[in-house]
């Protein structure tokens, strides 16, 4: 009797295959399976057995279902986002977007763009550099001028830049203010406490003293790998007025300084840094002139027609 029983169970299954596979796929391919394409040929269902894992679809020449028949648009808006997203999950793509974007998706036709970044980016280093002057004509222009002005601004979005020009001019306000308080207070220090002429050694300050410069030439030329400090002291009129240990000391500084000056680190980012405000600097001159031009026009036009 149970020879039989599971003769008979045998038989039932192999007649019905697809009722042996319908619980390993019913998780992943429900959805697809209520498909146009799907309920269209029930006899290849998406529960047929030995089916391919669902392919994404840069793996193929157009979007296809595990069984293989094209996905299209048509088909595919039948379906609720769950469904797509069921869809997408199975494609090891992203769920997130509308109806439209998940179809795309699927059909391998969305476009990701790649927007530039404002944080870092040139533009928003020259916009802070022109806010920053008092006397420019950025001060004057709305921001669809400002947008249109430079080709590094045009890079952004209209409805961005527009928030970035705003938020750059209530942060440069409220910067302008502490920068103004900062050297109010700074000036007030200053004329009560005037820095005197020598320090308390009785020397003068080096950082102001031609001799910084002198030693620094003479270090470059070598002088004090032939001369001793005492020596080199005494070679110029400027030297002498530091005593020989404070010299000696300038001497080890100065020494250090340019030893790990050229070190490739250093350089590298001291250069990078130079090209990079460099650059933002000459488009900040040069925006300024061609809105100079543009404002001079306009502004000759209008007297013309007043007169």
């Amino acid at each position: 009797m149970f020879a039989l029983s599971a003769a008979a169970a045998t038989t039932t299954a192999a007649s019905s295959p697809a009722a042996v596979t319908h619980h390993t796929y019913e998780d992943t391919a429900s959805s697809v399976a209520q498909s146009p394409v799907a309920q269209s040929s029930p006899a290849q269902s998406l529960h047929a057995t030995n089916t391919p894992r669902p392919r994404a679809p840069y793996e193929a020449d157009e979007a296809e279902d595990i069984d293989g028949h094209q996905w299209t648009e048509e088909n595919l808006s039948g379906l609720k986002n769950r469904e797509l997203q069921d869809i997408l999950a199975g494609l090891g793509l992203k769920k997130s977007g509308k109806k439209i974007e998940l179809i795309d998706r699927i059909l391998g036709r969305e476009v990701v763009e790649n927007k530039p970044k404002w944080k870092n980016s040139k533009a928003r280093a020259l916009l802070v550099k022109l806010l920053m002057d008092k006397d420019s004509n950025v001060h004057n222009m709305t921001w669809q001028q400002i947008h249109s002005s430079h080709e590094w601004f045009s890079e952004f979005d209209a409805k961005s830049f527009k928030k970035y020009v705003k938020d750059l001019r209530k942060a440069n306000l409220k910067k302008m203010a502490i920068i103004n308080e900062d050297n109010r207070i700074i000036g007030a220090e200053l004329m009560r406490f005037p820095r005197p002429d020598k320090t308390s050694r009785g020397e003068p300050f080096w950082d102001t003293h031609p001799s910084k410069l002198l030693l620094r030439a003479d270090l470059k030329a070598g002088k004090h790998l032939e001369m001793k400090p005492r020596k080199l002291r005494q070679s110029r009129p400027e030297y002498q007025a530091f005593s020989l240990k404070t010299f000696r000391r300038h001497i080890y500084q100065e020494k250090r300084h340019q030893k790990e000056l050229p070190l490739r680190v250093h350089r590298r980012n001291k250069k990078a840094k130079y090209k990079y405000e460099k650059e933002v600097k000459e488009n900040a001159t040069s925006w300024d002139g061609n809105n100079a031009v543009v404002e001079t026009v306009l502004s000759d036009e209008e007297s013309n027609k007043s007169d």
